[in-house]
């Protein structure tokens, strides 16, 4: 049987001849395109990443809507034959239904490809008056702070990625209630590739002058989950903050449970320079055993390995040199490692809907390989990608 996102197209060509005629659908997307160099310890490598996003909409009355969004992209490169899983990794889904197609191939002797198509989105909602109710495959996103955001129990993102601005989705249910312009509450429960159930409850509510959360629930079926977020002003400086507690419910009387909490400051100076700053607490990162910058860059990421070290701070600016140009530089320290990331980026619009953007990436650590004799590791990734968007 064929997968869903083969079958994409096909329905593709069937919606578009109808689009002029129907007022309530659109279809709008992009095309970039990324060539990436990585230098890591004592080797380089390359490749090239063809990027394709389709997202359809339908709303054919005012309570009742449906999306269908799908990734195709085509990876070329000698990163593909070097890691000989680079394949496997991309038809992960996650997900209680498999929306992944992947195909990979042998480029000459030294180089391969990989054809992946994805439906990340695949949903339909229906709203009366102030209930709204959501099946399928979904962005659930609680999250308060910028980098690091505990709350985001169903769809945890790698703050590194940079060529994925949609982020994940779940599989999930989703019931919102709206009592008040500043008021929600919600339910949301999502199963994934493991039959793990993940259910929560949401209430968020304003005073003081603070947007505040509070959540609780079941995560992945192993964990009590209890949350709390805030986002609001201080004076002209903006404050936001996430705090998430987990408690394993096997060994509940056993064990005293973790916490994980960020929090961060924002502002913006009368040049429109943009400053932020934030720290992240991470309870899980003592149990974590990591001794390469790989393994947390491209490995599979949810809640619970958000931190890679007990304590991360953040620190980041941006400015836009003209109304085209945006530059920004982040830096990451981990104390644990004496390690710090680095991450200066420009942004180029050339003209209409065409962008240009420029990224680099450079960490180095102390890690314990083997344990206790420790080895500095480097390494250095540079992203050059343009993008259409239509």
């Amino acid at each position: 049987m064929d997968s869903p996102a083969r079958l994409f197209p096909y329905l593709l060509l069937c919606i578009t001849g109808m689009l002029n005629a129907q007022e309530k659908i659109t279809l709008n997307g992009y095309l970039s395109n990324m060539g990436t160099v990585y230098h890591l310890p004592d080797q380089w490598m390359w490749e090239n990443s063809l990027h394709n996003r389709l997202n359809l909409q339908v709303y054919p009355s005012d309570w009742f809507s449906a999306t269908l969004q799908v990734r195709n992209r085509f990876i070329a490169g000698n990163t593909i034959r070097k890691f000989p899983g680079y394949a496997r990794g991309l038809d992960g889904d996650m997900g209680w239904l498999d929306l992944s197609f992947v195909s990979d191939g042998n480029l000459g002797d030294s180089a391969g490809y990989v054809l992946t198509s994805a439906v990340d989105r695949l949903w339909v909602r229906f709203t009366l008056g102030k209930l709204e109710v959501t099946a399928g495959r979904q962005r659930i996103n609680w999250g308060q702070t910028f980098v690091w955001n505990p709350n985001d129990i169903f769809n945890s993102y790698s703050y590194f990625e940079v060529d994925y601005p949609e982020r994940p989705g779940s599989d999930a249910l989703r019931i919102q209630y709206y009592p008040g312009s500043a008021s929600a509450i919600e339910l949301a429960a999502k199963i994934d590739s493991a039959n793990r159930i993940t259910a929560a409850g949401y209430f968020r509510f304003n005073a003081l002058g603070f947007d505040f959360q509070l959540l609780g629930g079941i995560y992945q079926q192993e964990d009590l989950f209890l949350g709390t977020g805030w986002s609001g002003t201080l004076g002209p400086t903006a404050f936001r903050g996430e705090a998430s507690y987990f408690r394993d419910l096997d060994n509940f009387q056993d064990t005293t449970g973790h916490l994980m909490v960020s929090a961060g400051f924002d502002y913006t100076f009368s040049n429109s320079l943009w400053m932020q700053i934030e720290g992240l607490y991470s309870g899980f990162a003592r149990g974590l055993d990591i001794n390469s910058f790989l393994q947390f860059y491209a490995g599979t990421l949810d809640v619970k390995n958000l931190g890679f070290t007990e304590w991360s701070f953040f620190y980041s600016l941006s400015y836009p040199f003209t109304p085209l140009l945006n530059g920004g530089f982040a830096i990451i320290y981990y104390p644990a490692w004496k390690g710090i990331y680095l991450g200066p980026s420009l942004d180029l619009s050339l003209k209409g809907n065409f962008d240009l953007s420029l990224i680099l990436q450079h960490f180095t650590a102390a890690f314990d390989n083997p344990p206790g004799n420790p080895s500095r590791e480097k390494n250095t990734f540079g992203f050059l990608r343009f993008k259409w968007s239509f």
